[in-house]
């Protein structure tokens, strides 16, 4: 399988898996953020592709 990232269904003597993605499921995949900054995104659309409710800030904006 190409991820870990998948269900099954049992039918008789049959099994069929749906694979969801590359990889292990968690994080960014690497071919699929290159492909979407060849394709003109920027590294903040990427990473909020990847990572749901991330907020990019800059290390002035933080408060300790």
């Amino acid at each position: 399988l190409k991820s870990t990232n998948f269900t099954f269904e049992i039918n008789g003597e049959n099994i069929k898996f749906s694979v969801k993605g590359y990889g292990h499921g968690v994080g960014m995949s690497q071919t699929g953020a290159d492909s979407m900054a060849k394709s003109g995104s920027n590294c903040e659309e990427i990473i909020k592709h990847f990572y749901s409710e991330v907020e990019i800030r800059t290390v002035n904006e933080i408060e300790l």
